[in-house]
Protein backbone atom coordinates (compact mmCIF):
# COMPACT_ATOMS: atom_id res chain seq x y z
CA UNK A 1 0.00 0.00 0.00
CA UNK A 2 1.37 3.44 -1.02
CA UNK A 3 2.18 5.80 1.81
CA UNK A 4 1.19 9.46 1.31
CA UNK A 5 4.13 11.78 1.97
CA UNK A 6 2.99 14.95 3.72
CA UNK A 7 5.16 18.07 3.43
CA UNK A 8 7.31 18.91 6.39
CA UNK A 9 6.81 22.03 8.49
CA UNK A 10 9.89 23.57 6.91
CA UNK A 11 8.51 22.93 3.40
CA UNK A 12 5.16 24.47 4.35
CA UNK A 13 6.90 27.57 5.76
CA UNK A 14 9.04 27.89 2.62
CA UNK A 15 5.97 27.63 0.38
CA UNK A 16 4.20 30.27 2.49
CA UNK A 17 7.21 32.61 2.18
CA UNK A 18 7.32 32.09 -1.57
CA UNK A 19 3.60 32.87 -1.83
CA UNK A 20 3.95 36.03 0.27
CA UNK A 21 6.88 37.13 -1.92
CA UNK A 22 4.83 36.66 -5.09
CA UNK A 23 1.91 38.49 -3.50
CA UNK A 24 4.11 41.38 -2.36
CA UNK A 25 5.68 41.69 -5.81
CA UNK A 26 2.21 41.68 -7.39
CA UNK A 27 0.98 44.33 -4.96
CA UNK A 28 4.01 46.51 -5.70
CA UNK A 29 3.43 46.14 -9.42
CA UNK A 30 -0.21 47.08 -8.97
CA UNK A 31 0.75 50.24 -7.08
CA UNK A 32 3.00 51.37 -9.93
CA UNK A 33 0.36 50.42 -12.49
CA UNK A 34 -2.24 52.54 -10.71
CA UNK A 35 0.09 55.55 -10.91
CA UNK A 36 0.00 55.50 -14.73
CA UNK A 37 -2.78 57.77 -15.94
CA UNK A 38 -4.77 56.90 -19.07
CA UNK A 39 -3.72 58.61 -22.29
CA UNK A 40 -7.29 59.46 -23.24
CA UNK A 41 -10.66 59.87 -21.56
CA UNK A 42 -13.37 60.06 -24.25
CA UNK A 43 -16.14 60.27 -21.68
CA UNK A 44 -14.62 63.54 -20.41
CA UNK A 45 -13.66 64.98 -23.81
CA UNK A 46 -16.20 67.75 -23.93
CA UNK A 47 -15.94 71.48 -23.47
CA UNK A 48 -16.65 72.69 -19.92
CA UNK A 49 -20.18 73.99 -19.42
CA UNK A 50 -20.79 77.73 -19.22
CA UNK A 51 -23.11 78.52 -16.35
CA UNK A 52 -24.31 81.95 -15.37
CA UNK A 53 -24.99 82.85 -11.77
CA UNK A 54 -28.63 83.32 -10.89
CA UNK A 55 -28.27 86.54 -8.90
CA UNK A 56 -31.85 86.36 -7.62
CA UNK A 57 -31.10 83.06 -5.84
CA UNK A 58 -27.80 84.05 -4.24
CA UNK A 59 -27.56 84.41 -0.49
CA UNK A 60 -24.96 86.99 0.60
CA UNK A 61 -23.98 85.20 3.79
CA UNK A 62 -23.58 81.84 2.09
CA UNK A 63 -21.71 83.38 -0.86
CA UNK A 64 -19.23 85.09 1.47
CA UNK A 65 -18.74 81.89 3.51
CA UNK A 66 -18.05 79.88 0.35
CA UNK A 67 -15.60 82.49 -0.91
CA UNK A 68 -13.69 82.61 2.38
CA UNK A 69 -13.55 78.81 2.47
CA UNK A 70 -12.12 78.66 -1.06
CA UNK A 71 -9.55 81.35 -0.29
CA UNK A 72 -8.44 79.39 2.79
CA UNK A 73 -7.93 76.17 0.80
CA UNK A 74 -4.77 77.24 -1.01
CA UNK A 75 -1.69 75.14 -1.66
CA UNK A 76 1.88 76.40 -1.37
CA UNK A 77 5.23 75.90 -3.08
CA UNK A 78 8.54 74.46 -1.84
CA UNK A 79 10.15 77.90 -2.04
CA UNK A 80 7.39 79.53 0.03
CA UNK A 81 6.02 76.73 2.20
CA UNK A 82 3.71 78.95 4.28
CA UNK A 83 2.20 80.89 1.37
CA UNK A 84 3.55 84.25 2.47
CA UNK A 85 4.52 85.33 -1.06
CA UNK A 86 2.61 83.01 -3.38
CA UNK A 87 -0.51 80.88 -3.05
CA UNK A 88 -1.93 78.28 -5.42
CA UNK A 89 -5.70 78.52 -5.29
CA UNK A 90 -8.15 75.94 -6.64
CA UNK A 91 -9.40 76.74 -10.16
CA UNK A 92 -6.13 78.52 -10.97
CA UNK A 93 -3.45 78.36 -13.66
CA UNK A 94 0.28 78.96 -13.16
CA UNK A 95 2.73 79.46 -16.02
CA UNK A 96 6.33 78.40 -15.36
CA UNK A 97 8.83 79.89 -17.77
CA UNK A 98 12.59 80.10 -18.12
CA UNK A 99 15.36 79.17 -20.52
CA UNK A 100 16.74 75.63 -20.88
CA UNK A 101 18.87 74.69 -17.89
CA UNK A 102 17.29 77.24 -15.56
CA UNK A 103 15.74 74.48 -13.42
CA UNK A 104 12.03 74.53 -14.32
CA UNK A 105 11.55 70.78 -14.52
CA UNK A 106 13.58 70.08 -11.38
CA UNK A 107 11.61 72.69 -9.46
CA UNK A 108 8.32 71.22 -10.69
CA UNK A 109 9.40 67.77 -9.49
CA UNK A 110 10.05 69.32 -6.10
CA UNK A 111 6.66 71.04 -6.24
CA UNK A 112 5.03 67.66 -6.87
CA UNK A 113 6.82 66.15 -3.84
CA UNK A 114 5.85 69.17 -1.72
CA UNK A 115 2.18 68.80 -2.69
CA UNK A 116 2.13 65.02 -2.26
CA UNK A 117 3.58 65.32 1.22
CA UNK A 118 0.69 67.66 2.04
CA UNK A 119 -1.95 65.15 0.89
CA UNK A 120 -2.65 66.83 -2.44
CA UNK A 121 -3.49 64.70 -5.48
CA UNK A 122 -1.00 65.34 -8.31
CA UNK A 123 -1.06 64.51 -12.02
CA UNK A 124 2.34 64.92 -13.70
CA UNK A 125 2.41 64.94 -17.50
CA UNK A 126 6.10 65.04 -18.38
CA UNK A 127 6.01 64.90 -22.15
CA UNK A 128 9.81 65.00 -22.50
CA UNK A 129 10.87 61.96 -20.44
CA UNK A 130 9.87 58.32 -20.02
CA UNK A 131 7.29 57.78 -17.22
CA UNK A 132 9.57 55.31 -15.40
CA UNK A 133 12.46 57.79 -15.53
CA UNK A 134 10.17 60.49 -14.15
CA UNK A 135 9.17 58.19 -11.29
CA UNK A 136 12.79 57.55 -10.28
CA UNK A 137 13.66 61.26 -10.56
CA UNK A 138 10.68 62.19 -8.42
CA UNK A 139 11.85 59.67 -5.83
CA UNK A 140 15.35 61.20 -5.97
CA UNK A 141 13.99 64.68 -5.32
CA UNK A 142 11.78 63.38 -2.52
CA UNK A 143 14.77 61.65 -0.91
CA UNK A 144 17.05 64.67 -1.42
CA UNK A 145 19.71 62.84 -3.42
CA UNK A 146 20.82 62.50 -7.02
CA UNK A 147 21.11 58.70 -6.65
CA UNK A 148 18.24 57.22 -4.61
CA UNK A 149 18.54 53.63 -3.48
CA UNK A 150 15.93 50.95 -4.17
CA UNK A 151 14.64 51.29 -0.59
CA UNK A 152 13.88 55.00 -1.13
CA UNK A 153 12.27 54.46 -4.54
CA UNK A 154 10.02 51.82 -3.00
CA UNK A 155 9.14 54.13 -0.11
CA UNK A 156 8.19 56.84 -2.61
CA UNK A 157 5.88 54.40 -4.42
CA UNK A 158 4.38 53.10 -1.18
CA UNK A 159 3.86 56.58 0.28
CA UNK A 160 2.41 58.35 -2.77
CA UNK A 161 0.95 55.73 -5.12
CA UNK A 162 -2.56 56.64 -4.02
CA UNK A 163 -2.14 60.36 -4.75
CA UNK A 164 0.20 60.52 -7.77
CA UNK A 165 -0.80 59.93 -11.40
CA UNK A 166 1.75 60.00 -14.23
CA UNK A 167 1.03 60.53 -17.93
CA UNK A 168 2.11 57.29 -19.56
CA UNK A 169 2.75 58.54 -23.08
CA UNK A 170 5.99 60.03 -24.41
CA UNK A 171 6.16 62.64 -27.15
CA UNK A 172 3.59 64.82 -28.85
CA UNK A 173 0.25 64.80 -27.05
CA UNK A 174 -3.20 65.86 -28.18
CA UNK A 175 -4.19 68.75 -25.95
CA UNK A 176 -7.86 67.72 -25.87
CA UNK A 177 -6.89 64.22 -24.70
CA UNK A 178 -4.67 65.67 -21.99
CA UNK A 179 -7.31 68.09 -20.70
CA UNK A 180 -9.94 65.33 -20.78
CA UNK A 181 -7.65 63.16 -18.63
CA UNK A 182 -7.22 66.06 -16.20
CA UNK A 183 -11.01 66.33 -15.92
CA UNK A 184 -11.27 62.58 -15.29
CA UNK A 185 -8.51 62.52 -12.67
CA UNK A 186 -9.97 65.58 -10.91
CA UNK A 187 -13.14 63.56 -10.37
CA UNK A 188 -10.94 61.03 -8.58
CA UNK A 189 -9.19 63.48 -6.28
CA UNK A 190 -6.37 65.11 -8.25
CA UNK A 191 -6.04 68.79 -7.29
CA UNK A 192 -2.89 69.79 -9.23
CA UNK A 193 -1.98 68.99 -12.84
CA UNK A 194 1.55 69.66 -14.12
CA UNK A 195 2.13 69.82 -17.90
CA UNK A 196 5.78 69.92 -19.03
CA UNK A 197 5.73 71.40 -21.60
CA UNK A 198 3.56 73.46 -23.98
CA UNK A 199 5.90 72.78 -26.92
CA UNK A 200 5.05 69.05 -26.74
CA UNK A 201 1.34 69.61 -27.35
CA UNK A 202 -0.28 69.39 -30.78
CA UNK A 203 -0.62 73.17 -31.15
CA UNK A 204 1.41 74.82 -33.97
CA UNK A 205 3.76 77.46 -32.58
CA UNK A 206 2.58 80.09 -35.07
CA UNK A 207 -1.14 79.30 -34.91
CA UNK A 208 -2.22 82.09 -32.54
CA UNK A 209 -5.91 81.26 -32.83
CA UNK A 210 -5.30 77.62 -31.80
CA UNK A 211 -3.18 78.80 -28.89
CA UNK A 212 -5.83 81.31 -27.84
CA UNK A 213 -8.49 78.57 -27.86
CA UNK A 214 -6.17 76.27 -25.89
CA UNK A 215 -5.56 78.96 -23.26
CA UNK A 216 -9.27 79.50 -22.75
CA UNK A 217 -9.92 75.75 -22.60
CA UNK A 218 -7.22 75.37 -19.92
CA UNK A 219 -8.79 78.15 -17.85
CA UNK A 220 -12.28 76.65 -18.23
CA UNK A 221 -10.99 73.18 -17.25
CA UNK A 222 -9.33 74.57 -14.13
CA UNK A 223 -12.53 76.40 -13.17
CA UNK A 224 -14.80 73.43 -13.80
CA UNK A 225 -12.66 70.89 -11.93
CA UNK A 226 -11.26 73.20 -9.21
CA UNK A 227 -7.85 71.87 -10.20
CA UNK A 228 -4.77 74.08 -10.30
CA UNK A 229 -3.07 73.58 -13.66
CA UNK A 230 0.66 74.23 -14.05
CA UNK A 231 2.08 74.68 -17.56
CA UNK A 232 5.69 75.06 -18.68
CA UNK A 233 6.03 77.61 -21.49
CA UNK A 234 9.41 78.70 -22.83
CA UNK A 235 10.19 82.42 -23.21
CA UNK A 236 9.96 84.16 -26.59
CA UNK A 237 13.38 85.78 -26.67
CA UNK A 238 16.88 85.30 -25.27
CA UNK A 239 17.62 87.02 -21.96
CA UNK A 240 19.04 90.53 -22.01
CA UNK A 241 21.73 91.06 -19.41
CA UNK A 242 20.36 93.06 -16.49
CA UNK A 243 16.77 92.93 -17.75
CA UNK A 244 14.09 90.86 -16.07
CA UNK A 245 11.35 89.19 -18.14
CA UNK A 246 7.66 90.06 -17.86
CA UNK A 247 4.38 88.41 -18.88
CA UNK A 248 4.84 89.53 -22.49
CA UNK A 249 7.91 87.29 -22.71
CA UNK A 250 5.96 84.05 -22.24
CA UNK A 251 6.06 82.01 -25.44
CA UNK A 252 2.87 81.53 -27.44
CA UNK A 253 -0.22 83.67 -27.80
CA UNK A 254 -0.61 86.48 -25.27
CA UNK A 255 -3.83 84.85 -24.03
CA UNK A 256 -1.78 82.16 -22.27
CA UNK A 257 -0.25 84.64 -19.85
CA UNK A 258 -3.54 86.53 -19.82
CA UNK A 259 -5.59 83.64 -18.42
CA UNK A 260 -2.91 82.68 -15.88
CA UNK A 261 -3.30 83.50 -12.20
CA UNK A 262 0.47 83.36 -11.71
CA UNK A 263 3.39 83.76 -14.10
CA UNK A 264 6.79 82.68 -12.78
CA UNK A 265 10.20 82.91 -14.43
CA UNK A 266 13.07 80.73 -13.25
CA UNK A 267 16.60 82.10 -13.67
CA UNK A 268 20.11 81.07 -12.62
CA UNK A 269 22.84 83.54 -11.73
CA UNK A 270 24.69 84.24 -14.98
CA UNK A 271 28.07 84.63 -13.31
CA UNK A 272 28.14 81.17 -11.75
CA UNK A 273 29.20 77.79 -13.07
CA UNK A 274 25.92 76.02 -13.97
CA UNK A 275 27.43 72.62 -13.11
CA UNK A 276 28.54 73.60 -9.59
CA UNK A 277 27.07 71.66 -6.65
CA UNK A 278 25.29 74.80 -5.41
CA UNK A 279 24.23 77.67 -7.68
CA UNK A 280 22.20 80.81 -7.12
CA UNK A 281 18.63 80.70 -8.40
CA UNK A 282 15.88 83.30 -8.74
CA UNK A 283 12.14 82.79 -8.99
CA UNK A 284 10.60 85.91 -10.49
CA UNK A 285 6.91 86.43 -9.71
CA UNK A 286 5.84 88.40 -12.79
CA UNK A 287 2.09 88.07 -12.20
CA UNK A 288 -0.13 87.16 -9.28
CA UNK A 289 -3.81 87.72 -9.99
CA UNK A 290 -5.15 87.47 -6.45
CA UNK A 291 -2.61 89.94 -5.15
CA UNK A 292 -2.16 88.26 -1.78
CA UNK A 293 1.61 88.36 -2.00
CA UNK A 294 3.69 90.65 -4.14
CA UNK A 295 5.56 90.70 -7.42
CA UNK A 296 9.32 90.46 -7.45
CA UNK A 297 12.01 87.93 -6.67
CA UNK A 298 12.40 84.95 -4.40
CA UNK A 299 16.10 84.14 -4.22
CA UNK A 300 17.69 80.91 -3.12
CA UNK A 301 19.99 78.10 -4.14
CA UNK A 302 19.80 75.05 -6.35
CA UNK A 303 21.52 72.07 -4.71
CA UNK A 304 22.50 69.75 -7.54
CA UNK A 305 23.23 66.67 -5.42
CA UNK A 306 19.94 67.01 -3.56
CA UNK A 307 17.98 67.83 -6.75
CA UNK A 308 16.24 70.55 -4.76
CA UNK A 309 15.84 74.30 -4.46
CA UNK A 310 16.54 75.63 -0.99
CA UNK A 311 16.32 79.13 0.46
CA UNK A 312 19.49 78.38 2.44
CA UNK A 313 22.81 78.03 0.62
CA UNK A 314 24.05 75.58 3.25
CA UNK A 315 20.68 74.04 4.12
CA UNK A 316 20.21 70.31 4.46
CA UNK A 317 18.03 68.53 1.88
CA UNK A 318 14.30 68.65 2.56
CA UNK A 319 12.94 65.21 3.41
CA UNK A 320 9.65 64.48 1.70
CA UNK A 321 9.63 60.75 2.48
CA UNK A 322 8.74 59.04 5.79
CA UNK A 323 11.62 58.76 8.25
CA UNK A 324 12.01 54.99 7.65
CA UNK A 325 13.09 55.72 4.06
CA UNK A 326 16.38 57.16 5.32
CA UNK A 327 17.41 54.25 7.54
Amino acid sequence: MAVTAFPSRAEIDEAARAYRKVREDWDKGQRVERMLAPTSAPEFDRDPDERLLDMARLDGKQLLAEYEHEMACFATTPFDAHGERLRLYPCGVTIWSGFPGAGKTTLLRQLACHLLQRDQGVFFASLEEHPKHLLVRLAATAAGTDRPNAHQVQWFIDAFAGRLSIWSKVGLAKHRDLLAVIRKLAAGGVTHAIVDSLMKLDIPTQDWEAQRNFANLVAATAQQTQTHIHIVAHPKKPPVKGEDPDTNDVGGARELAGIADNVLFIRRKDSENPTADVTGMRIIIAKQRHGFGSLGDLTGWFHRRARQFNLDQFGRPIRYLPADAYE
